[in-house]
């Protein structure tokens, strides 16, 4: 006979492990949220969390809980694959758009999900000749391009000025410098990153294994995607200034709205 669900722990307690941030919830089993809850919504709980302002936050976090004792803290997979399909992949569609990019890397990882969240098993195989080139474009939506090209460039108009070049031939230089060495540090970035993550993800989405999921680091995912969808028009959505850091929170907000959503879906 199987136990009945854990209920979700009382909201302070759930408000109070949130505020300690991805140290406290990060693959803790005895997390006061709820004994059962995965570990991988563990993490992207705290990381969505705390990517929000905090009044949103909260707000986010109450609805969020009620979701979780509606379940029980019984959260299955399929949640991923929901919260892809309606709502990640439509974000980094519509970011990749802003850029000039193509739409059907994102598209095909979202049909795939769409796939899998009807029951239908998808190879590694195919998981990961969706995934790779999907993350490659994510990781080059996440690059700081311009805080790297005002890097590059200085230094290159500096070594130009030092060496005579003058003041127009200097700035000439730099630019020509700082956009090659900026595009190909930014290129480098993407693949590294997405070869070392796609297989990882590919494995739990084909083996549809929760824990294999939470190993793959799904919380710097989520941070990847948001600053993928904060960027525009070449910025770095680091914080720097008050419309790029409310750029990068309202994305945070958005796929966290979007993963409520998702929840609301699941049968408990």
């Amino acid at each position: 006979m199987s136990s009945p669900p854990a209920a979700a722990a009382p909201f302070d307690q759930f408000l109070e492990q949130l505020d300690a941030g991805m140290a406290a919830s990060h693959l803790d089993s005895d997390s006061a949220i709820s004994p059962d809850l995965p570990s991988w919504l563990r993490q992207v709980i705290a990381v969505l969390y705390d990517g929000q302002d905090a009044a949103a936050a909260k707000g986010w976090a109450l609805r969020v809980h009620g979701e979780l004792e509606r379940l029980g803290g019984r959260v299955p997979l399929a949640v991923v694959h929901d919260w892809h399909a309606h709502g990640v992949v439509p974000m980094l569609v519509e970011a990749n758009a802003r850029h000039g990019g193509s739409a059907e890397p994102q598209q095909v990882v979202g049909r795939l999900h769409t796939r899998a969240l009807a029951g239908e098993h998808i190879s590694k195989g195919e998981w990961n000749a969706a995934v790779l080139p999907a993350l490659r474009d994510v990781y080059r939506l996440a690059y700081a391009y311009a805080d790297a090209f005002s890097k590059a460039y200085a230094g290159a108009h500096a070594y130009a000025i030092d060496n005579d070049y003058g003041e127009e031939r200097a700035d000439e230089f730099a630019r020509t410098y700082a956009e090659l060495n900026t595009t190909a540090n930014a290129a480098s970035f993407a693949d590294a990153n997405a070869l070392a993550h796609a297989s990882a993800v590919a494995d739990a989405f084909a083996a549809a294994d929760a824990q294999t999921y939470a190993e793959a680091w799904p919380f710097a995912h989520v941070q990847v995607y948001a600053h993928a969808c904060a960027h525009q028009n070449g910025s770095a959505a680091d914080g720097r200034t008050a419309a790029e850091d409310g750029r990068l929170r309202a994305a945070y907000r958005h796929l966290a709205d979007r993963l409520t959503d998702s929840l609301a879906r699941a049968a408990a």
